[in-house]
């Protein structure tokens, strides 16, 4: 029961959303086309500004290239024991927008990973190591790549939790006010 009802639909979405977190001890299983494709459904779905849709997804599963991609390299190293990673290629035509939208659907992939079962992170790719991974995922010029974001199975030291219940977060007294800052 939840507020005197029995738990519905709404509940577990928002119990989905708040279990959300970044999981970077990833096993390296492979991740199946099915939760792939409701991944990917889900960031097709995703808003964005003036419906732009200014994404283009490179979805990368081949082991030899998540290691290159991620090995050694702050930001993206949870990338080289991925199941799959899911590089968010914007285009350049207005970038402040973009970069809002590539956020909104960075989180949103992470959600529907984490609905589906699996764990993951949002990755940014530095500027000192663009030029590399832009090869390896053999970009254009005229496309930006700043996150990526990988998911699959979390290790056994990856699922567990890093502080205890409650301990995460700030509370909300300390977060809201009401009406006016003061």
């Amino acid at each position: 029961m939840r507020y005197g009802r029995p738990m519905t639909t709404t509940d577990n979405t928002l119990r989905v959303l708040r279990r959300t977190r970044q999981t970077r001890d990833l096993a390296g299983e492979p991740v199946s086309d099915e939760a792939l494709h409701e991944i990917l459904e889900v960031a097709r779905w995703t808003g964005s500004s003036q419906n732009r849709q200014s994404w283009r997804f490179v979805v990368v599963r081949d082991r030899d290239r998540l290691r290159r991609i991620g090995q050694g390299k702050a930001g993206i190293g949870h990338v080289a024991t991925a199941g799959a990673a899911i590089a968010i290629v914007m285009t350049t035509d207005h970038p402040d927008w973009e970069t809002f939208d590539e956020a909104r659907v960075a989180e949103r992939i992470l959600i529907a990973a984490t609905a589906l079962g699996l764990a993951g992170a949002i990755g940014w790719v530095r500027d000192y190591y663009q030029d590399e991974v832009r090869a390896i995922l053999g970009l254009p010029d005229d496309r930006v790549l700043r996150t990526i974001v990988s998911v699959g199975a979390a290790t056994e030291a990856g699922a567990r939790p890093k502080s205890g219940p409650g301990e995460a977060r700030l509370p909300l007294d300390e977060l809201v006010r009401w009406e006016e800052w003061g």
